[in-house]
Protein backbone atom coordinates (compact mmCIF):
# COMPACT_ATOMS: atom_id res chain seq x y z
CA UNK A 1 0.00 0.00 0.00
CA UNK A 2 1.46 3.36 -1.41
CA UNK A 3 0.64 6.40 0.47
CA UNK A 4 1.03 9.67 -0.95
CA UNK A 5 0.71 13.38 0.72
CA UNK A 6 -0.71 16.21 -0.45
CA UNK A 7 0.40 19.53 0.56
CA UNK A 8 -2.73 21.75 0.49
CA UNK A 9 -2.31 25.40 0.57
CA UNK A 10 -4.60 27.52 3.35
CA UNK A 11 -7.87 28.57 1.33
CA UNK A 12 -7.70 32.50 0.79
CA UNK A 13 -10.92 33.47 2.55
CA UNK A 14 -13.46 35.18 0.15
CA UNK A 15 -14.33 38.66 0.00
CA UNK A 16 -17.70 39.52 -0.69
CA UNK A 17 -18.44 41.70 -3.51
CA UNK A 18 -20.47 44.32 -1.54
CA UNK A 19 -17.26 44.70 0.42
CA UNK A 20 -15.38 45.76 -2.10
CA UNK A 21 -18.53 47.81 -4.20
CA UNK A 22 -18.73 49.77 -0.65
CA UNK A 23 -15.01 50.04 -0.38
CA UNK A 24 -14.28 51.07 -3.68
CA UNK A 25 -17.69 53.27 -3.97
CA UNK A 26 -16.88 54.98 -0.82
CA UNK A 27 -13.19 55.84 -1.16
CA UNK A 28 -14.35 56.94 -4.80
CA UNK A 29 -16.61 59.53 -3.53
CA UNK A 30 -14.69 61.05 -1.17
CA UNK A 31 -11.66 61.45 -3.77
CA UNK A 32 -14.11 62.56 -6.32
CA UNK A 33 -15.81 65.32 -3.72
CA UNK A 34 -11.84 66.23 -2.63
CA UNK A 35 -11.76 67.29 -6.75
CA UNK A 36 -14.91 69.30 -6.54
CA UNK A 37 -13.99 70.86 -3.12
CA UNK A 38 -10.55 71.79 -4.62
CA UNK A 39 -12.51 73.25 -7.95
CA UNK A 40 -15.23 74.93 -6.46
CA UNK A 41 -13.38 76.23 -3.02
CA UNK A 42 -11.11 78.40 -5.67
CA UNK A 43 -14.51 79.53 -6.63
CA UNK A 44 -14.95 80.30 -2.98
CA UNK A 45 -17.19 77.49 -2.26
CA UNK A 46 -17.23 76.05 0.65
CA UNK A 47 -16.86 72.54 1.22
CA UNK A 48 -20.19 71.35 3.64
CA UNK A 49 -22.27 73.13 -0.06
CA UNK A 50 -21.03 70.48 -2.20
CA UNK A 51 -22.02 67.99 0.10
CA UNK A 52 -25.53 69.60 0.92
CA UNK A 53 -26.06 69.93 -3.31
CA UNK A 54 -25.40 65.84 -2.96
CA UNK A 55 -28.28 66.01 -0.27
CA UNK A 56 -30.55 67.96 -2.08
CA UNK A 57 -31.13 64.64 -4.56
CA UNK A 58 -33.34 63.96 -1.77
CA UNK A 59 -34.27 67.13 -0.32
CA UNK A 60 -34.20 69.71 -2.75
CA UNK A 61 -32.99 73.13 -1.29
CA UNK A 62 -34.23 72.66 2.47
CA UNK A 63 -30.66 70.26 2.20
CA UNK A 64 -29.00 73.96 2.27
CA UNK A 65 -29.91 75.10 5.84
CA UNK A 66 -30.10 71.35 7.26
CA UNK A 67 -26.61 72.09 8.83
CA UNK A 68 -24.10 69.05 9.68
CA UNK A 69 -26.96 66.46 9.23
CA UNK A 70 -27.53 67.26 5.51
CA UNK A 71 -23.53 67.37 5.43
CA UNK A 72 -23.03 63.98 6.39
CA UNK A 73 -26.24 62.85 4.51
CA UNK A 74 -24.51 64.17 1.24
CA UNK A 75 -21.49 62.28 1.92
CA UNK A 76 -23.48 58.72 2.91
CA UNK A 77 -25.73 59.07 -0.62
CA UNK A 78 -23.06 60.06 -2.81
CA UNK A 79 -20.78 57.24 -1.04
CA UNK A 80 -24.01 54.16 -1.03
CA UNK A 81 -24.65 55.84 -5.11
CA UNK A 82 -20.53 55.20 -5.51
CA UNK A 83 -20.63 51.83 -4.56
CA UNK A 84 -23.65 50.79 -6.64
CA UNK A 85 -21.91 52.09 -9.70
CA UNK A 86 -18.83 49.73 -8.54
CA UNK A 87 -21.20 46.71 -7.77
CA UNK A 88 -22.92 47.20 -11.06
CA UNK A 89 -19.64 46.87 -13.19
CA UNK A 90 -18.97 43.73 -11.39
CA UNK A 91 -22.61 42.54 -12.32
CA UNK A 92 -22.05 43.97 -16.02
CA UNK A 93 -18.68 41.91 -16.28
CA UNK A 94 -20.52 38.78 -15.85
CA UNK A 95 -22.63 38.81 -18.97
CA UNK A 96 -19.64 40.76 -20.81
CA UNK A 97 -16.05 39.45 -19.81
CA UNK A 98 -14.72 41.58 -22.41
CA UNK A 99 -14.76 44.23 -19.57
CA UNK A 100 -12.54 41.89 -17.41
CA UNK A 101 -10.32 41.66 -20.21
CA UNK A 102 -10.11 45.41 -21.27
CA UNK A 103 -9.73 47.29 -17.67
CA UNK A 104 -8.57 50.49 -18.92
CA UNK A 105 -11.15 50.90 -21.88
CA UNK A 106 -13.96 49.59 -21.13
CA UNK A 107 -13.73 51.45 -17.12
CA UNK A 108 -12.82 54.55 -19.12
CA UNK A 109 -15.78 54.17 -21.10
CA UNK A 110 -18.03 53.56 -17.98
CA UNK A 111 -17.06 56.02 -15.76
CA UNK A 112 -17.62 57.99 -18.36
CA UNK A 113 -21.13 56.80 -19.06
CA UNK A 114 -22.14 56.84 -15.55
CA UNK A 115 -21.03 60.73 -14.98
CA UNK A 116 -23.63 61.27 -17.53
CA UNK A 117 -26.16 58.82 -16.76
CA UNK A 118 -25.89 60.47 -12.91
CA UNK A 119 -25.38 64.07 -13.90
CA UNK A 120 -27.30 64.62 -16.95
CA UNK A 121 -30.20 62.19 -16.60
CA UNK A 122 -30.39 60.93 -13.20
CA UNK A 123 -30.08 63.88 -10.85
CA UNK A 124 -31.84 66.62 -13.38
CA UNK A 125 -35.03 64.38 -13.85
CA UNK A 126 -35.72 62.63 -11.17
CA UNK A 127 -33.95 64.17 -8.02
CA UNK A 128 -35.52 67.09 -5.98
CA UNK A 129 -32.20 68.80 -6.60
CA UNK A 130 -32.67 72.27 -8.56
CA UNK A 131 -30.42 71.82 -11.75
CA UNK A 132 -28.22 74.26 -11.89
CA UNK A 133 -25.74 75.05 -15.62
CA UNK A 134 -21.93 74.68 -15.31
CA UNK A 135 -18.98 75.53 -17.41
CA UNK A 136 -17.54 72.80 -19.85
CA UNK A 137 -14.92 72.96 -18.26
CA UNK A 138 -16.81 71.62 -14.46
CA UNK A 139 -18.02 68.82 -16.90
CA UNK A 140 -14.40 68.35 -18.80
CA UNK A 141 -12.91 68.02 -15.00
CA UNK A 142 -15.90 65.62 -13.56
CA UNK A 143 -15.86 63.04 -16.54
CA UNK A 144 -11.83 62.89 -16.38
CA UNK A 145 -12.75 62.02 -12.32
CA UNK A 146 -15.33 59.57 -12.80
CA UNK A 147 -13.21 57.95 -15.51
CA UNK A 148 -10.13 57.94 -13.10
CA UNK A 149 -11.48 57.68 -9.58
CA UNK A 150 -14.52 55.90 -10.75
CA UNK A 151 -14.51 54.06 -14.17
CA UNK A 152 -10.51 52.32 -14.53
CA UNK A 153 -11.01 51.18 -10.37
CA UNK A 154 -14.65 49.62 -10.77
CA UNK A 155 -13.05 47.50 -13.79
CA UNK A 156 -9.60 46.73 -11.98
CA UNK A 157 -11.94 45.39 -8.85
CA UNK A 158 -13.92 43.44 -10.84
CA UNK A 159 -10.79 42.13 -12.24
CA UNK A 160 -9.46 41.12 -9.37
CA UNK A 161 -12.53 39.69 -7.93
CA UNK A 162 -13.04 37.58 -11.14
CA UNK A 163 -9.52 36.03 -9.88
Amino acid sequence: MSSSSQTLAPARPAVPTLFWSVMGGTAAAMLDLAVAAAYWGARGVAPDRIFQSIAAWLLGPAAFTGGAATVALGAVLYAGVLSGVMGAYRLLARWFPILLHRPLGAGALYGASMYGLIFLVFVPHFSAATPAAHAWQWHAICVAAYVSLVGIPAALLARIQAH
